[in-house]
């Protein structure tokens, strides 16, 4: 016997299946080729890996096989999963062994058949009654004779029997309905599929979201569900046929109890799809997107827009975006016009900048920790609630449903406010915010350096503080003494003031010096961030008392709280709010969501300079303490100071992540 590796008997005739010959709902036959000429002419470099995260019909793993030595390829579907091994294994199968098995197959007379569970079920519905008897009556013989068969074979015959009864479905090409008429009787004829002769390709069924946590490619190729319409029930009479537990059945369409259901079908799916992109170890990610979220009917509304998949690419590296019209294949009457197919190609950089940073770079903000502290968050949270705000950098680099903000410092509030609401027409602020620079005459050096040179020269380190004092002490007159304060003023003495700090004196007048920082590249890198962050995240801000917040927000089951309050032993100019009244409050507080079941946790500084938070300590021992490398600032003379932090949980994070 040959290698038993080797394939044997397997010459191919004209009357079989192709992979193509089935109707599917976003398949992309019709485009791999175009997907495929595209990643050649985009990547340069060596690559010999491919991973087809959701293959679907699996054609563009088939157009794959050209360009690379190793192919990954999944779904979560029984039937794909079959349909895969069928078309792709590379194990022992017969031909002849199964023409034959197909032969017998084909010569049954309906009428000597008896009524079977696919035929009770499905006959005069999704099949003509005697189709359904055949149908029923071919799918319990190939599970009596399994025995006799390879793996490959029985594959083949499930597949076989899958392609051979799509076309003739009394459907418009799914089985979320049957079509009410009386359905004419086919002529059934079971075809043979045509396998490849390959051993490139690797198969798993399993969840996309865990899978990346588990292989590495150069190449991924990303083409989710974008719509609520489940593919899981929209080819439910496929899993049932391939998995044949018979089960109940329910409801006009005849499905069997969920199972296989996407989060990218819900409103989740721009979480679950930030969360496929971060976890991925791939050189290039490449992903598909259509054009369907504007149509008439609301299933067929995307849960993930453009933008938010552009923004969250971006995170990974340097992305680029080509398009292409063509008709889509939508299995119904729901019409799209100008429909085009997107595909993102994001060449992967780990080391670019993965985190947004607040355009406010408030002084404790937590820009500079959210690479360390995020990863231990929930990953899927229904409703985001921060009662200590602050600059925002936090909320800005999670993903939920809803986000509760709120700050005490009602000029934090106000600059929030004021930057959400310009964020609807960032073109409009960038013309107001540059006259009044220009008004004042601020160095703009995101425009042009109009710093003269010898002041460079003679203040070396200083010389943005020696240009910009007059401006900014003109601006800051005006607005001390305006009765209707203009936050965009504001703004400009937190971007032009020392630290980019927010200080107010006895009598409510701003007090900053002018600082060594200029409106640069940076601060229009921050503001573009959160402009597009906050138009895609449903935000409400509040300006109260935490607990005051906590109180109305009413934190409940699948909401995350995270708290980075004032620290007790630290001196920023916030913390003279704290006291270990306070301190105490707090950990009343977040006992109380912890016997409610409610996810927390806590960032706080343990030891500053000799001081030492006992109080916290002592509380957080029964939970999970993760301790975090400070890079605390100190904004009285901008040195480093030796600080110990802590972020404190009351869950065990998520992918077994170690806590220390």
């Amino acid at each position: 016997m040959q290698n038993q590796r080797t394939l044997f008997n397997t010459e191919p005739n004209s009357n079989t299946l192709s992979l193509e010959n089935r109707r599917y709902i976003g398949n992309k036959a019709s485009l791999s080729d175009w997907i495929m000429c595209l990643i050649n002419n985009e990547i340069k470099e060596n690559v010999t890996t491919f991973a087809d995260i959701f293959a679907g019909t699996a054609s563009v793993t088939k157009a794959s096989l050209k360009y690379f030595n190793k192919i990954i390829t999944n779904d979560f579907l029984h039937s794909n999963d079959v349909i895969y091994k069928a078309f792709f294994e590379n194990s022992l199968w017969d031909r002849k062994k199964l023409n034959e098995i197909i032969d017998t197959f084909n010569n049954l007379e309906a009428k000597i058949l008896k009524d079977n569970y696919f035929s009770i079920n499905f006959g005069g519905k999704f099949y003509h009654q005697n189709t359904a008897k055949k149908i029923g009556y071919i799918r319990d013989e190939i599970e009596n004779i399994k025995n006799d068969l390879t793996n490959k074979e029985y594959n083949i015959l499930l597949a076989s029997l899958i392609y051979s009864i799509d076309k003739i479905a009394n459907t418009v090409g799914h089985f979320d309905a049957y079509r009410k008429r009386k359905i004419p009787e086919p002529k059934f004829e079971l075809k043979l599929i045509e396998p490849f002769n390959t051993n490139k390709v690797q198969i798993f069924k399993e969840d996309a979201n865990q899978l990346v946590r588990k292989i590495k490619t150069d190449v991924a190729y990303i083409d989710p569900p974008y719509n609520s319409r489940q593919y899981s029930r929209f080819y439910h009479l496929y899993e049932t046929l391939v998995k044949w537990d018979k089960p109940k059945l329910y409801g006009a369409a005849l499905k069997p109890k969920p199972e296989n259901v996407s989060e990218y079908c819900k409103t989740n799916a721009k979480n679950a799809f930030n969360d496929l992109i971060q976890n991925l170890d791939a050189k290039y990610i490449i992903v598909s997107y259509n054009n369907t979220f504007n149509p008439k009917s609301k299933s067929s509304k995307n849960k993930i827009s453009y933008e938010q998949i552009e923004s969250i690419l971006n995170k990974r590296g340097e992305t680029k975006v080509f398009e292409n019209s063509y008709n889509y294949f939508n299995a119904g009457n729901t019409k799209f016009d100008n429909h085009k197919e997107f595909l993102f190609i994001t060449k992967v950089n780990d080391e670019r900048k993965k985190y947004y940073r607040s355009p406010l770079f408030y002084v404790g903000d937590k820009y500079k920790l959210i690479k360390e502290i995020k990863p231990f968050f929930p990953t899927n949270i229904n409703r985001f609630i921060e009662p200590f705000t602050g600059g925002g950098s936090v909320f800005m680099n999670v993903d939920a449903n809803e986000f509760l903000l709120n700050d005490i410092n009602y000029f934090v509030y106000k600059i929030h406010k004021f930057l959400i609401e310009q964020a609807k027409d960032k073109h409009r602020f960038y013309e107001n915010i540059k006259q009044k620079i220009y008004d004042y005459g601020f160095s703009r050096s995101y425009i042009e350096d109009i710093v003269p040179q010898e002041l460079k020269e003679k203040h070396v380190k200083t010389y943005f503080a020696k240009f910009n004092k007059n401006a900014f002490q003109k601006l800051k007159a005006d607005f001390n003494n305006e009765q209707d304060k203009d936050i965009l003023k504001l703004y400009l003495l937190l971007i032009y003031g020392f630290n980019r700090m927010l200080r107010f004196n006895s009598k409510g007048k701003y007090n900053v010096p002018v600082g060594n920082v200029d409106f640069n590249q940076n601060v229009v890198n921050a503001l573009n961030d959160y402009f597009k962050i906050v138009n895609q995240k449903n935000i409400t801000f509040y300006n109260l008392d935490y607990i005051e917040f906590l109180n109305i927000a009413k934190p409940a089951k699948n909401d995350f709280v995270y708290f980075d309050p004032p620290y007790l032993v630290t001196f920023s100019e916030y913390n003279k709010l704290w006291n270990e009244y306070k301190e105490k409050e707090l950990i009343e507080y977040l006992e109380t969501l912890n016997k409610n079941n409610i996810k927390f946790a806590v960032s706080n500084v343990t030891h500053y300079k000799g001081k030492i938070n006992d109080i916290f300590l002592d509380w957080a021992k029964k939970y999970n303490i993760k301790k975090v490398k400070s890079n605390y600032i100190s904004y009285h003379d901008n040195s480093n100071k030796s600080i110990e932090e802590v972020l404190v949980m009351n869950y065990k994070p998520e992918n077994d992540i170690k806590i220390n």
